[in-house]
């Protein structure tokens, strides 16, 4: 019963939500007329266990600083987990409908677009939500819940577009291959790490490449390595797309979406040699 009002309360936030969003549409360009970035902080504030969360993943790095926001919170338990997925989800749904667009899925996660699987096919925003309890020894009750949302911030049409692709969106071409997900209620693609581009250079990795001295990160996850770990370290020096860096640090997990860092015992240091776009930055 609880759950069932908690659920008629957060769709009662979200069409208010819808009257006090709407923004102007530039010329020639089909924009979210509702953001869903607000409806997400919305459904953060609705009760004390998600405001008691905190913001993950703050994106050192343009395009990720200006366009992705990552939450996390304990759940109380395991079915209070699955059920603010599924509201989460729902809300998702509805704000790509009232913005007269599609739910996709990539491999980087579910996409809201207009004109889908076509050439004049736009990214409004891109949702995600998951729970898990690898972290459970930091979470009394339940598992952590993590949501992630990307979506424009009134930039120019140009530059949100390129930022899109570089944290995920693939533009359609009819070679473009697509994840079938049942979106009935609106179902998200779950994805379990931070995909990496197929291709060699984008911003980030383009970034890299001509830094010397960054500080970089890079996340390795072995089969049957449970968490993984992040090497990270300053780039020494670089050759045929390749990135070499002094690694000097190794912590526990993907720092994009662990709750702490947590430093593991390793080397004084060493080098890693990977390719540009493995690396990411992270300080």
């Amino acid at each position: 019963m609880h759950n069932h009002i908690a659920f008629r309360f957060s769709s009662m936030v979200f069409f208010i939500l819808l009257i006090a969003s709407c923004n102007s549409t530039p010329d020639n360009v089909k924009t979210t007329e509702y953001r869903f970035f607000d409806s997400t902080r919305s459904f953060i504030k609705l009760n004390d266990t998600r405001r008691n969360g905190a913001v993950i993943d703050k994106g050192f790095f343009y395009p990720k600083s200006a366009f992705s926001f990552s939450y996390r919170y304990c759940a109380k338990s395991p079915s209070h987990a699955k059920q603010d997925i599924m509201e989460f989800q729902a809300l998702a749904k509805r704000v790509c409908d009232a913005n007269t667009g599609q739910l996709i899925h990539q491999e980087s996660g579910t996409w809201c677009v207009s004109n889908a699987n076509t050439v004049a096919e736009y990214p409004f925003f891109s949702a995600r939500i998951s729970s898990t309890e690898l972290w459970a020894d930091l979470c009394l009750d339940g598992p952590f819940v993590t949501l992630k949302v990307i979506e424009n911030t009134n930039a120019p049409y140009g530059k949100w577009y390129d930022a899109a692709q570089v944290l995920g969106y693939q533009p359609y071409t009819q070679y473009r291959k697509l994840i079938s997900v049942n979106t009935d209620q609106g179902e998200l693609y779950l994805v379990t790490k931070e995909p990496v581009s197929a291709d060699l250079w984008n911003e980030e990795s383009r970034y890299i490449y001509t830094n010397i001295g960054q500080i970089v990160c890079l996340f390795n996850q072995p089969d049957g390595s449970g968490l993984g770990y992040t090497f990270r370290g300053t780039v020494e020096s670089v050759s045929n797309g390749r990135v070499k860096v002094l690694a000097t640090t190794k912590l526990k997990g993907d720092i994009r979406t662990a709750p702490a860092l947590e430093q593991l015992e390793w080397h004084r240091e060493a080098y890693i040699n990977a390719v540009a776009n493995a690396w990411f930055v992270c300080g």
